[in-house]
């Protein structure tokens, strides 16, 4: 399944690379280079910015107490399985020119390459903060509790924890960056032209030149694999060891201080402040009523494509994801092609998903919601198989051996991680269906006619609808968003009898 919803639209664009020689003069222009230097520049900033709040704030939300801890990062991450795009609308009714709090000069910096990085800066940091809680709180206590002796809690989180944790770290600024990189939606929204936004506006827009975009397409693919060579080299399998760590310490590093508690309450209301306002806008104006009218059948589109393929992406991690923890070099090989699917930009993958299938042969495929599966599948993949390996690399290995000894095959061992690992599979499903939900750049390139998911009817919709009603839709979105995780979460507390 992995092979044949990643490899033709790999294989396509290298055949759209090879062919297209002649057409390699494009790429002479220098506005097109000065987009890629502002591209690369933003995504660097938002990677820069998300690691220095989101690095201290994993370390406090993991090993310090206060009150609400949990609550407040439950908020603070969940701005994650969101499209950035909302926030993004959230902030313009906030500071926009029209907005609550809004005048010319929030409204300049609003819509500018600031503008773009600290929305994208909010919206990412929670991913630093939640990989790094989890690689420091699998930190051996008895390492944290040598570095506390000899140099007091913040030396032994500098010196120890965050050490440790640094392949989760790594892991997470490659995420973060790659997403940045690949965001058309905020910037696009906020008027900064990026260089994304070349291929895609070759893809779905006025331009339509696909040629053109197999051109375009070169300079991100350069960017993808030195992007994939980080993440071997720096993450890898080192960071689902951390992640998958039974280790956890008995007791918190730092006390209970005010600060703390003030620092983590600033994280939760920066991620759920734009969500607010537009609850508060679409009430106010109008929009919820209005809802019905415009909605179509975008949100049952995307919950169908998105359900579909997260069950397709469950399956991938139960066999590649215990492949990945238990060190099989072809889970290791199948691992690396996921990763390039995620970590290239949506216009790449968009390329090559339109030129594979779209033939009188495949018209069957990619005239029907199953073009959205195929797309999704290819793209976050990757998310399910390292969420998955992580809870697999909890299981300690001898089980499998014992059960190898009394003759079990591939099929029962396989099981077996499954009903050992039932909580990581749970996680795996919930992630990859958000993931789905929230993604907007891949579907907007090749949804089938009538079958946008809500994400694109939002995002279209702004132009040109009547401001409330978007907010309505994008408050829906949030509802159906978290409605799939709070089942998650319910599913993962229940824990069987003993």
């Amino acid at each position: 399944m992995l092979v044949c919803a990643v490899l033709p639209p790999l294989v396509q664009v290298g055949r759209e690379l090879l062919g297209s020689g002649s057409s390699l003069g494009l790429l002479a222009s220098d506005r097109l280079w000065w987009l890629l230097g502002r591209s690369l520049g933003l995504s660097a900033a938002v990677t820069l910015l998300a690691l220095s709040v989101g690095v201290p704030l994993g370390v406090l939300f993991s090993r310090s107490t206060f009150p609400l801890r949990k609550l407040l990062f439950a908020v603070h991450v969940a701005v994650v399985f969101l499209p950035p795009f909302l926030p993004a609308l959230g902030w313009f009714h906030l500071l926009g020119r029209e907005g609550w709090l809004g005048g010319a000069l929030s409204t300049r910096l609003l819509f500018s390459e600031l503008g773009v990085v600290l929305v994208l800066a909010s919206c990412f940091a929670p991913i630093v903060t939640a990989l790094t809680a989890l690689g420091v709180s699998g930190v051996d206590a008895s390492l944290e509790a040598a570095a506390r002796i000899a140099g007091g809690p913040w030396r032994a989180a500098a010196r120890v924890l965050v050490p440790c944790a640094a392949p989760a770290i790594a892991l997470a600024g490659i995420v973060v960056f790659a997403l940045a990189f690949s965001e058309l939606g905020v910037p696009m929204f906020l008027r900064v032209d990026v260089y994304p936004a070349v291929v895609f506006s070759r893809l779905g827009g006025m331009d339509f030149a696909p040629g053109e975009a197999a051109v375009f397409v070169l300079p991100l693919v350069v960017v993808a694999l030195g992007l994939l060579w980080l993440e071997r080299r720096f993450a890898g399998r080192r960071a689902i060891a951390v992640l998958g760590s039974r280790a956890r310490a008995q007791e918190a590093l730092f006390g209970p201080r005010p600060l703390f508690f003030v620092l983590a309450a600033l994280a939760a209301a920066a991620s759920v402040l734009p969500l607010v306002v537009l609850m508060v806008h679409a009430g106010a104006r109008g929009g919820i009523g209005e809802v019905t009218r415009w909605t179509g059948d975008a949100p049952w589109n995307g919950i169908r494509a998105s359900a579909i393929a997260a069950v397709v992406m469950t399956a991938i991690a139960v066999v590649l994801g215990r492949a990945l923890a238990r060190g099989r070099r072809v889970g290791a090989w199948l691992d690396g092609l996921a990763t390039l699917a995620f970590i290239l930009p949506s216009s790449i993958l968009g390329v090559g998903i339109v030129g594979a299938w779209n033939h009188p042969a495949t018209n069957w495929l990619y005239a029907s919601f199953a073009i959205l599966v195929v797309g999704f599948v290819a793209r976050y993949s990757a998310v399910a198989t390292r969420t998955f390996a992580a809870a697999v690399a909890q299981v300690p290995p001898s089980l499998e051996d014992a059960a190898r000894t009394v003759g079990a095959g591939y099929t029962r061992r396989l099981g077996l991680v499954v009903g050992l690992a039932r909580r990581g599979l749970v996680a795996t499903f919930v992630l990859a269906l958000v993931f789905a939900l929230r993604d907007l750049e891949t579907a907007a390139l090749f949804y089938p006619p009538g079958g946008e998911p809500l994400t694109v009817r939002i995002f279209t919709l702004e132009a040109n609808g009547p401001p409330a009603v978007v907010s309505a839709l994008a408050v829906l979105h949030v509802l159906i968003t978290f409605a799939a995780v709070g089942v998650g979460f319910i599913a993962l507390g229940k824990r069987s009898a003993p």
